[in-house]
């Protein structure tokens, strides 16, 4: 059972654009078994599988898969018409720049390049033709789509040199860091994944047949994928996520597992912009929303799934990781 959670800073950012385009929040809501106290609490999480159902929903009901982000609509089915555009091509770098051509034709709400300098490559996007996204959630969820589709194409993950991005830093910039694993700058002149050049020239791995598979998740969801097997932080939630009901194994385990030091695996967390201490306890977090959400188990019962003897150590923290206590994000 893979369990994953999604901040609800994105929830209420999709909903925010649904709103602006004429949806019935209530509906949407009702629909994703999203409640809509949730929203209230700026820390709070939704189960991936809500999430997913919620990006679905906006798309049927605006048909455009950019869920009413840019100015104008691109119809169910576009991002897939890209994939079977390019997915022929030889090599990522002749993918991607088909990518960008494909897209030209289709919208003027959306620039796409792809440049070249000293070695490295940048894959930028700019909102074209009145595009309407406060919450800056078009150029981080396309941004991570073109990373773990560019990853796919060339079946290893696609390290990245940096990600940069025109807004200023968030409140909850921490989860840029761990949804890229790269540095992360603010306030740049244009929102870029940088990498190197070498990736342009990797074979494409893919057919039309593995392309089926892919496009069986919605375009806008690939974005809550994790890296490929590449990533130290996935890598380290296999190996420890079984455990959440017990203790957690030391990190000194885990860096002998993985034949590190212990020193190389804390500073290697660090350039992926997490630590052991929150890879357990968003292990923690994440399991224990998705039992409270069902209802099958009572808060006490949670509490030792996910590895507290005590109630009150529970309380206090899931309250930390989302804002509001176990009894509270019940009755929402």
């Amino acid at each position: 059972m893979e369990i994953n959670t999604v901040p609800v800073i994105y929830v209420k950012a999709m909903l925010d654009s649904a709103l602006r385009n004429g949806c019935d929040l209530a509906t949407l809501l009702e629909k994703a078994n999203i409640a809509p106290e949730i929203l209230a609490a700026d820390k709070s999480r939704v189960p991936a599988e809500s999430y997913s159902q919620l990006s679905r929903e906006i798309i049927d009901t605006l048909q455009d898969e950019t869920h009413g982000f840019l100015g104008s609509p691109m119809r169910p089915g576009t991002f897939a018409m890209m994939g079977y555009a390019c997915i022929h091509c030889p090599t990522l770098g002749q993918f991607l720049q088909r990518g960008l051509d494909f897209y030209h034709i289709v919208t003027d709400s959306l620039q796409l390049k792809l440049t070249v300098e000293d070695e490295i490559a940048h894959y930028a996007l700019s909102h074209q033709g009145g595009a309407s996204d406060p919450n800056n959630v078009m150029p981080i969820s396309m941004l991570a789509i073109i990373h773990r589709l560019s990853s796919w194409i060339i079946g290893q993950n696609l390290k990245l040199h940096s990600v940069s991005f025109t807004h200023a830093r968030p409140a909850h910039a921490n989860e840029y860091n761990l949804l890229f694993k790269a540095p992360i700058q603010f306030d740049q002149p244009e929102n870029c994944l940088q990498f190197s050049t070498s990736y342009l020239e990797m074979p494409n791995t893919q057919t039309e047949q593995t392309l089926e598979e892919f496009l069986s998740i919605p375009s806008l969801n690939l974005m809550m994928i994790p890296d490929y097997q590449n990533s130290l932080v996935e890598k380290i939630r296999l190996m420890i996520k079984k455990d959440v009901e017990t203790h957690f194994p030391d990190l000194e385990w885990v860096a002998e597992q993985l034949e590190l030091s212990s020193a190389t695996l804390r500073r290697r967390l660090r350039t992926e912009g997490t630590s052991y201490q929150a890879i357990k306890d968003d292990i923690r977090r994440d399991t224990a929303i998705y039992y409270l959400s069902r209802g099958a188990f009572s808060i006490e019962q949670v509490a030792e799934k996910v590895g507290f003897t005590e109630a009150t150590s529970f309380y206090r923290a899931f309250k930390r990781w989302t804002g509001v206590t176990p009894r509270d994000y019940i009755k929402k």
